[in-house]
């Protein structure tokens, strides 16, 4: 008997060549992007811990933070957002503040938003719940629904951090998104009420 072997068609070899190259490309960029938000979790919880002993160099880190990130990791991303679920950083403060960050930063980049611009928006965003770090952590861990002294307390933590990024030296733009993050449109939100246009 004569052994027949199987000749692959050259278009569908080439094809097959190249989703194994365009997928171990993805997979380095996964990679890539997962040490990334790693070192970018451990920053900021460098930074978060000179927030009051050293103002200074903590807004100069999350200067250093933003500008990496734009620079980096929103090259690509979809592998970001895949990355933001998983939940890599571990602890949800800094978690949350990364990840609010980030879609800040893609919004950003989406609207073809000036450097400058998005650069203010991500420290804003990097530092929005800045001021919980005045609100009593009963509050804050609370599982049960909060008093309305409690939920008064909480709503605070605008204007806590307001005090904060002012002693960080943020911009009035970083200010502005700290006070207003829980603000609506609608006039139902914290701390002012206010009402977007109708």
């Amino acid at each position: 008997l004569l052994a027949t072997t199987h000749v692959e068609d050259p278009e569908a070899l080439r094809a097959k060549q190249e989703r194994v190259q365009r997928l171990s490309a993805q997979h380095a960029r996964v990679h890539a992007c997962e040490r990334e938000f790693l070192s970018a979790a451990k920053s900021l919880k460098s930074l978060n811990q000179k927030v009051f002993a050293r103002p200074d160099e903590a807004h100069h880190e999350a200067d250093a933070l933003v500008k990496t990130l734009v620079d980096s990791m929103l090259s690509d991303t979809e592998v970001a957002i895949v990355l933001m679920s998983d939940k890599l950083g571990g602890d949800d403060v800094y978690d949350h503040s990364l990840n609010v960050m980030l879609l800040s930063l893609m919004l950003a980049k989406e609207l073809k938003a000036p450097a400058e611009a998005a650069r203010l928006l991500g420290m804003g965003a990097l530092f929005h719940d800045v001021g919980k770090a005045d609100v009593p952590e009963n509050i804050l861990r609370k599982t049960l629904p909060l008093t309305k002294a409690e939920l008064n307390a909480l709503h605070e933590h605008c204007n806590y951090g307001v005090a904060i990024g002012r002693k960080l030296g943020l911009s009035h733009e970083g200010l502005t998104i700290i006070e207003q993050h829980h603000e609506h449109v609608d006039g139902s939100g914290y701390p002012h009420g206010l009402k977007g246009p109708q």
